[in-house]
C-alpha cells in the first residue's frame, strides 16, 4: 500500500492531459445514456430486466475506468520490454477460442472465450496488443525497417498471422482495422513505399477473394449498394437503419423514444447503435457524438507529435496507433449505419455495447494519457536538425 501511495504522490496531476480525459469521459457517460435507451427493449425481452445490459455495461466501465488508471501509472518501457511476450499471449488467447469447452460460438462465430463464468473477445485483446507490438518493433528495429526487406516483413507475417486466426472465427471488421492500423504504424516508421504498397495490395487483394468468394459477404455488398431491393431479406438491416436515422430528422424523437430499437433493427445496441442514437437524439445530436470521437483521435495525433519532439518514439508511434484505431472504428461503424460501407460488425467506440471492446478503449485511452505524461516530464531536446530515420 506505501509503495503504491508512493507512486500516485510522484504523478504530477498538473501534466496529466484533462482536456483529452474530459473528452474521453463525456463520450463514456452520452455512450451509457444512449445504451440505457437503444437497449432496454432488446434487454427485457432476453433476460426480463430491462436495465440488465447497461447494468453489466456499467459495470465494464468501472473495470475500464480502472484499468486506465493502471494503465497510466505504469512506465512504457514496461510495454517496450514485454511486447513480444504480449504478442504470443494474445495468440494464446485466439487459439483457445476453437477448444471446445472454453470457446464461444455465438450465431456461428467463434469469437468468445469463457472461463469459470468470465467472457473474453480475444480479438478486441489484439487491438491494444498489435499497437503495443508494432510500436515497439518500430523502435527497436527502426534501421532495419528503413532499410531492408526482412526487417518490414517479419513483422508484417506476424501480424498477417495474427489476421488470419481472427478470420477464422470470422471476424472481417476487426482483421480490416487491425491490419490498417499496423500498417500505418509501419508506414509512419518510414519503410520504403515499394514494400508498403506491396503488402497493401497482397491485403487488399486477400480481402477482396474473401469477400468474392464467400457467398453471404459477398451478398452485403450487393445489398449495400441497393438495399431497397430486397428490403425484407439481405436490405433488412441498411434499410431499416436508414429508416432510423430518417426518422430522427435533425432534432430526434427525443431519448427513449426510439421505434426501430423495438425489435425492428437488429442489433441496436451494438452495430447499429449510431441509428437508434440519430433516430432519437436527431442529427445533430449525432455529429456531436461523432465530433467528440473524433477529437479524441486528433487529440491523439497531437499527443504523438508532442513526444516525437521529446523523441519519445515509442508513445509516438502508439498514440498515432490508437488514434487512426479509434478514427477507422468511429468511420466504419457510422458509415456502415449511414450506407456509406457495407455492412461490418464493428462497434461504435465507447457508445455501443460490448465489455471487452470498452475494457480495450479505456486501456488505449490510460495508454495515450501516460505518453502524453511522459512527453511532458521528459527533458527538454536540443533544437537540432534531425534525420528522417529519427
Amino acid at each position: 500500500m506505501n509503495n503504491f501511495s508512493d507512486l500516485f504522490n510522484s504523478i504530477d496531476l498538473s501534466k496529466i492531459d484533462f482536456f483529452f480525459f474530459s473528452l474521453f469521459f463525456l463520450v463514456s457517460i452520452c455512450g451509457l445514456l444512449i445504451l440505457a435507451s437503444a437497449s432496454m427493449h432488446f434487454s427485457d425481452s432476453v433476460t426480463g430486466l430491462p436495465f440488465n445490459m447497461l447494468l453489466k455495461q456499467s459495470i465494464h466501465f468501472v473495470i475500464g475506468f480502472m484499468l486506465l488508471i493502471v494503465i497510466g501509472f505504469t512506465p512504457l518501457s514496461v510495454w517496450e520490454r514485454f511486447d513480444r511476450l504480449l504478442l504470443f499471449f494474445g495468440m494464446f488467447l485466439l487459439l483457445l477460442v476453437f477448444i471446445p469447452g472454453i470457446g464461444v460460438e455465438v450465431n456461428g462465430a467463434n469469437r468468445w472465450i469463457r472461463i469459470g463464468g468470465f467472457g473474453l473477445q480475444p480479438s478486441e485483446v489484439m487491438k491494444f496488443i498489435s499497437i503495443i507490438y508494432i510500436s515497439a518493433y518500430s523502435v527497436r528495429r527502426i534501421t532495419d525497417l528503413q532499410t531492408h526487406w526482412f526487417g518490414f516483413f517479419k513483422p508484417a507475417f506476424l501480424i498477417i498471422l495474427v489476421v488470419s486466426l481472427i478470420l477464422l472465427q470470422p471476424d472481417l471488421g476487426t482483421s480490416v482495422v487491425i491490419l490498417a492500423t499496423v500498417l500505418g504504424i509501419l508506414f509512419l516508421a518510414g519503410v520504403h513505399l515499394k514494400q508498403f504498397l506491396l503488402v497493401l495490395f497482397l491485403a487488399l487483394t486477400g480481402i477482396l477473394a474473401l469477400i468474392v468468394f464467400v457467398p453471404w459477404r459477398w451478398e452485403r455488398i450487393i445489398s449495400f449498394t441497393d438495399p431497397w431491393s430486397d428490403p425484407f431479406g439481405t436490405g433488412y438491416q441498411l434499410t431499416l437503419s436508414l429508416m432510423s436515422i430518417g426518422r430522427g430528422d435533425w432534432f430526434g424523437v427525443g431519448l427513449g423514444e426510439g421505434l426501430m430499437k423495438m425489435g425492428y433493427l437488429p442489433d441496436a445496441q451494438t452495430d447499429f447503435i449510431y441509428s437508434v442514437l440519430v433516430e432519437e437524439i436527431g442529427l445533430l445530436g449525432g455529429i456531436v457524438i461523432i465530433s467528440l470521437l473524433f477529437g479524441l483521435a486528433f487529440r491523439c495525433f497531437y499527443i504523438a507529435k508532442q513526444a516525437l519532439i521529446k523523441n519519445q518514439y515509442f508513445g509516438f508511434f502508439a498514440a498515432y496507433g490508437v488514434a487512426i484505431l479509434l478514427g477507422l472504428h468511429t468511420f466504419i461503424n457510422v458509415g456502415v449505419a449511414s450506407g456509406l460501407l457495407p455492412t461490418k460488425g464493428l462497434t461504435l467506440p465507447f457508445i455501443s455495447y460490448g465489455g471487452t471492446n470498452l475494457l480495450v478503449m479505456c486501456s488505449l485511452i490510460g495508454l495515450v494519457l501516460r505518453i502524453d505524461y511522459e512527453a511532458k516530464v521528459a527533458m527538454p531536446v536540443a533544437n537540432v536538425s534531425r534525420r528522417a530515420s529519427f
